[in-house]
């Protein structure tokens, strides 16, 4: 993996969990409607991180996501 997929998947992460954070401090605060943008913007960081690491780890295999069939 290059220092530049390493870089983006590191900042994927980081959003995912400072999107955690956001929500936790959200709900404390009673801010309902708030706290449900960001529940879905953490969906979206989690899902965003997985699909990312699965892509990356595809293109280090030189698979590209293709079949080998």
């Amino acid at each position: 993996m290059t220092k530049q997929q390493k870089t983006a998947l590191n900042m994927a992460k980081f959003i995912q969990n400072q999107s955690l954070i956001l929500l936790e401090k959200l709900n404390e605060l009673d801010l309902d409607a708030e706290a449900d943008l960001c529940e879905k913007l953490h969906d979206d960081a989690e899902h965003l991180f997985r699909t990312l690491s699965l892509r990356l780890d595809e293109l280090q295999d030189g698979t590209d996501g293709q079949s080998v069939y």
